[in-house]
């Protein structure tokens, strides 16, 4: 298979579960843009709340400036990611930096539209960095560089004043979760309805996002994995089955979601239960945005977190993000292009990022900025639990298709066994083999 076909290929690939369509915002250095200078184009999700663009542009001005280049940022939605880049990349309009997380990767490695950054990387650069080891490598070789350490790590947050009166302690494993889950859920006005839930859980979602909250760390802790290491897809094993019944049975069996969970996404359904006291359990990103939302709730409750559940054989896993900058093959300038990687993302650029946007370290011996108790729990949990997903060709097409049969289980038109086996069959049904060159 030639490039150019899977090029064409990759365009109608990513486009199938996504429109297209991007929110965007552009800056440049102050000095404004003259003949003599070069432009970088750089994409990036929109993920600071709304400060991408003065973020980015106080990290940026100073490569700005020594390196007299305008920058041009695109901030994009993250339902509207994947569908820009394969738009663009197949018509050659992309950036020359890019910004791509785990299940991105093998489309746009077979496409050659990312560079191997073996050539550019030096010795100084894999000691000075901890995120280039084998956890960040994409087929055994990096093509990026992570901007802080593992990020968007599933976490587990418990409501303790609600524990507490149910003579229960903080949950461990999945038998605690589901016992206090029964014993939270009531009706604790006394009118004849449910008004406090167990779990705080969204399964509206419209497209395959939620998975991060909703299943691949269940899916870690009950010892299994969506793909084995020859990217066969691997659901309908015991661990993927006993992993979609734990969750099936959450709501058909002991009715502890609530009773929206079905039209909620999952951070909907944490603000909605979780964040005012009304649910004892969520399961969402640690960050220090939801740090701050529980410490200025309107109704603030003691409350917990733990990144280290196991499953009903002790297992433990943690999903995190491994989202990296990636030096794209369309650059024109690619050593230009890499110098921004490696300035915002090294002593400089990236330290200022870690600092402005509470991301966590990088780099060996770097402070820490972002909340100060999770800092131990966090560190001993990257050696033990938190882990990224599997890297694997047409893994998106395959997530997409397994968040809607999640989706019908969860609806019960569908058994967890009947799901598992539906999703393997489909996604062992794909070529997953790698281009010719």
């Amino acid at each position: 298979m030639k490039r150019k076909i899977v090029s064409i290929l990759l365009c109608g690939v990513m486009t199938a579960g996504l429109a297209a369509g991007c929110s965007s915002q552009e800056s440049t250095d102050s000095e404004g843009s003259s003949g003599e200078k070069e432009t970088l184009d750089v994409w990036l999700p929109a993920k600071l709340n709304g400060e991408d663009e003065a973020i980015w542009e106080e990290i940026s001005q100073p490569f700005a400036e020594e390196n007299n280049v305008d920058i041009h940022f695109q901030f994009i939605s993250w339902k509207d990611y994947e569908a820009k880049y394969s738009s663009a990349i197949s018509t050659n309009t992309g950036p020359d930096v890019g910004y791509m997380y785990v299940e991105m990767f093998p489309t746009y490695i077979d496409a050659g539209a990312v560079e191997d950054l073996t050539d550019y990387l030096t010795e100084e650069d894999y000691e000075t960095y901890t995120v280039l080891d084998d956890r960040y490598k994409i087929f055994g070789k990096n093509y990026g560089i992570a901007q802080g350490g593992p990020e968007a790590v599933l976490t587990m947050f418990y409501n303790m004043d609600i524990i507490n009166e149910i003579g229960e302690t903080a949950p461990e494993t999945w038998d605690d979760v589901i016992r206090i889950a029964q014993k939270a859920t009531a009706d604790t006005d006394g009118d004849g309805t449910i008004d406090r839930y167990g779990i705080a859980q969204g399964w509206g979602q419209t497209f395959y996002q939620d998975l991060n909250w909703n299943w691949y760390s269940f899916l870690y802790q009950a010892g299994g994995d969506v793909f084995d290491d020859d990217g066969k897809c691997i659901l309908d094993s015991e661990e993927g089955i006993a992993t979609a019944q734990f969750l099936y049975d959450l709501k058909n069996t002991q009715n502890v979601l609530p009773e929206d969970t079905m039209s909620l996404t999952n951070n909907e359904a944490y603000e909605k239960y979780f964040l005012t006291g009304n649910a004892a359990i969520t399961f969402v990103s640690g960050g220090s945005s939801v740090f701050e939302q529980l410490e200025s709730a309107e109704d603030p409750f003691e409350f917990g977190f733990s990144y280290e559940l196991k499953g009903p054989n002790g297992d433990m896993g943690a999903r995190a993000s491994v989202d990296q900058l990636v030096l794209m093959s369309a650059a024109e300038n690619k050593d230009l292009a890499f110098d921004f990687i490696k300035y915002v993302t090294g002593p400089e650029g990236g330290d200022k990022y870690h600092e402005l946007a509470n991301a966590y370290p990088n780099m060996v011996d770097e402070e820490w900025y972002g909340v100060p108790e999770l800092e131990e729990p966090y560190t001993q949990a990257v050696e033990t639990s938190i882990r990224p997903i599997k890297a694997a060709r047409r893994a998106t097409e395959v997530y997409d298709y397994l968040w809607k049969d999640l989706q019908e289980m969860m609806n019960g038109t569908m058994t967890p066994e009947e799901a598992m086996k539906d999703v393997t069959q489909y996604a062992n049904s794909l070529d997953y083999s790698a281009p010719e060159e």
